[in-house]
């Protein structure tokens, strides 16, 4: 993650940002078929989830078999990024589209695996709670967090 620090700047190098819930950041990520973080990004609590996940989805060093994700990403930017690197996009469309794409449920129900590894990496209270004042000192501690369940789940 490649960080500019400016004083002036609004702390929008900062990862925070307004939203519902106050003021915050969001932590979009990646996982592996175990449940593993395998990359994130923080973005400001306002910022919407497509543009972070494009990017994950472009850091993957290689294609996974089926790419999903949540109602957020129900995007043709998404389905077809997907498509193009040899991915299969299982995401549910919204209740309000036109053209609702298929979302096989036997690969779907598989999503709860980055839920429970986001449940796994917030057991760390400064990772719920981000005390940290910097994005890059929040990145450090996600990182560990990461690692340490990544010694955890190692057979």
């Amino acid at each position: 993650m490649t960080l500019r620090f400016n004083r002036n700047s609004g702390g929008d190098t900062e990862a925070l940002g307004r939203s519902r819930g106050g003021f915050g950041s969001k932590i979009i990520g990646v996982c592996d078929a175990a449940g593993r973080l395998l990359d994130f990004v923080l973005a400001p609590g306002q910022a919407h989830e497509l543009a972070s996940s494009l990017l994950l989805l472009r850091r993957l060093p290689k294609a996974p078999a089926w790419a999903l994700a949540d109602r957020a990403c129900d995007a043709q930017a998404f389905r077809s990024a997907a498509r193009a690197m040899g991915s299969i996009p299982v995401v549910p469309s919204r209740s309000s589209a036109k053209q609702p794409e298929p979302c096989p449920d036997y690969i779907y129900r598989h999503r709860n695996l980055i839920e429970r590894c986001w449940a796994r990496l917030k057991e760390w209270r400064a990772i719920a709670t981000r005390y940290d004042k910097t994005a890059t000192s929040y990145a450090a501690g996600i990182a560990i967090a990461a690692t340490l369940d990544w010694f955890k789940s190692s057979p």
